[in-house]
């Protein structure tokens, strides 16, 4: 067994094969975890960026071997830069200061290192890396947003039908002991009879259901539109 291990992890034409195959393979099953929760960056988008940091690291190695002066880490090193660029391009702000996109362009990132260590025949330790980046983006989601759904702080969007109507809020946070960290008014609305729009972060002074504070606050008069903005 470790004959053949050291076999698959030297560089050779069947290794070369197996190091392409298993980039296309575990680049694609984590693109279609993405897909399925319809991110911007999908299947095809994951299979080629590990293919390719693959095929780069590929390069690189046999470029060494056969003139024996080449820099073996500067391609890989290029490829970690401009998989950062491309990451950059899944990152999107919405129009209440929502961000998307930061765990898709961290798992691209994830997933151009996960082939060059593939291309660099790294066969164990790509393996290992591949399930726990499955584990990541996958069973330690929902711990992640519970967590998030959980904690102190909350951010949330509302839209007020009349702009007075805004005290009715105050009002309540300062009723439940809570602390106003931030209010800021916003431009675009949603509902066609909103006079004010908001965004606010409030501070709950100990860890609580948001799901059941966003109900409280939909719940007051005047209150249009609500929602919890999520990082």
């Amino acid at each position: 067994m470790e004959q053949i291990i050291n076999y698959l992890e030297s560089f050779n034409q069947v290794s070369i094969i197996i190091r392409l195959v298993l980039a296309t393979l575990f680049g694609g099953i984590i693109g279609i975890e993405r897909e399925a929760k319809r991110h911007s960056a999908g299947f095809r988008t994951f299979t080629l960026v590990c293919l390719g940091s693959a095929l780069a690291t590929i390069v690189n190695l046999y470029l060494w071997d056969i003139t024996g002066n080449t820099d073996t880490a500067r391609i890989s090193a290029a490829v970690v830069s401009g998989v950062g660029f491309l990451g950059v391009g899944t990152i999107i702000v919405t129009s209440r200061n929502q961000v998307r996109g930061l765990t898709t362009a961290a798992t691209l990132w994830a997933t151009a290192a996960l082939g060059i260590a593939l291309g660099a025949g790294m066969l164990f330790a790509s393996t290992i890396s591949f399930v726990l980046i499955m584990l990541t983006i996958g069973v330690f989601s929902y711990f992640s947003r519970y967590i998030s759904k959980h904690n102190r702080i909350i951010t949330f969007y509302v839209e007020i039908e009349k702009e007075h109507e805004l005290d009715l809020i105050l009002d309540f946070v300062k009723n439940k002991n809570y602390r106003v960290l931030s209010m800021e008014k916003k431009k675009k609305k949603i509902a066609k009879n909103c006079d004010l729009s908001v965004t606010f972060e409030v501070d709950m002074q100990k860890n609580h259901d948001h799901d059941h504070f966003i109900n409280d606050v939909s719940a007051l008069d005047g209150i249009l539109y609500v929602e919890e903005i999520e990082y």
